[in-house]
């Protein structure tokens, strides 16, 4: 059984969850309400959608990519999500000790959007193969009885816009796979069914196995999904391509750091040696932009 919390309770017990199971249940994560206006927005880029070829999605599965863009209510009320951040921070957060000459500096790297995408499973949809979504950054994994932090790389989100259930393809998962190495496979008959209430979402972390289930149903099953991944790491979705400045600019503060618009302290991901974030500015603003290297680092901008 997968534990179900309620989103009002302490964020420390769905990351106790998360360490003991590396998956959890937020029971009225949203509204009905939310929910239905979502997937009326991403509904048009779900019907435009080609069939995919090849093993990573059946057929009968429609996908509307640039989530995050293309949904307000998922990019505000889901992806912006105080207990979603609050665990993928706790989990993907780096902080590290270094010293310029004598002097003791403290630096902490926070997470970016790795994808976000939603995936609609249609009738006779099958199974996919069972999988960690880490692989992508070929992530290394230590077997161990106990959570290990700093074993993870990836933090998800998933929220279906309906109820799910064994019969309409509810997520399968291992849970407690994310403490196993490197050479333990899974096995199909190991798999358990997420089966999700309306309004209910699923955190996760990146080292579960898990797989999108068979949709033995006549109706089409809808799931809004997010990745984030420290901010140390290349982003499975490059958002500099699927995200334009004047979109980004209409974002919070919080969208524009996590889609990579702001330096990671000390000194990564910058432009002419300034933190990314001063496109966002006018352009009189820009001018003024702070260099990163000998002048003012992320933690003091």
């Amino acid at each position: 059984m997968v534990e179900k919390i309620e989103a009002t309770e302490s964020i420390d017990l769905f990351i106790n969850a998360l360490k003991k199971d590396g998956v959890v249940i937020v029971k009225n994560f949203a509204t009905y309400e939310d929910l239905d206006k979502s997937l009326e927005e991403v509904q048009p880029y779900l019907d435009a959608d080609k069939p995919w070829e090849g093993k990573l999605f059946p057929p009968e599965t429609k996908r509307c990519f640039r989530l995050i863009s293309r949904s307000k209510i998922v990019r505000e009320k889901f992806f912006e999500n105080s207990i979603y951040q609050n665990c993928s921070e706790y989990f993907l957060n780096r902080t590290t000790t270094n010293y310029y000459d004598e002097n003791k500096t403290i630096y902490t790297t926070y997470p970016l959007l790795s994808m976000s995408m939603t995936m609609a499973i249609g009738p006779g949809g099958k199974a996919q193969r069972i999988h960690r979504d880490d692989k992508n950054h070929h992530a290394k994994h230590i077997k161990s009885n106990e959570y290990i932090m700093g074993n993870d790389i990836l933090v998800g989100l998933m929220i279906p816009t309906c109820k799910t259930t064994i019969e309409n393809a509810a997520t399968q998962i291992i849970p407690g796979s994310h403490l196993w190495g490197d050479e333990r496979p899974p096995f199909r008959d190991e798999l358990i069914h997420a089966e999700l209430e309306k309004g209910e979402a699923i955190i996760l972390l990146g080292s579960l196995y898990h797989c999108g289930a068979t949709n033995y149903s006549k109706t089409i099953r809808p799931m809004h999904i997010m990745f984030q991944c420290p901010g140390i790491y290349r982003q499975e979705e490059i958002p500099w391509l699927a995200y334009s400045i004047d979109q980004v600019k209409k974002y919070s503060p919080l969208v524009q750091q996590r889609l990579g618009y702001k330096s990671s302290a000390p000194n990564l991901g910058w432009i002419d040696l300034k933190s990314p974030d001063f496109l966002l500015k006018e352009e009189e603003e820009q001018i003024q932009g702070d260099d990163i290297v000998g002048h003012k680092d992320l933690d003091d901008a």
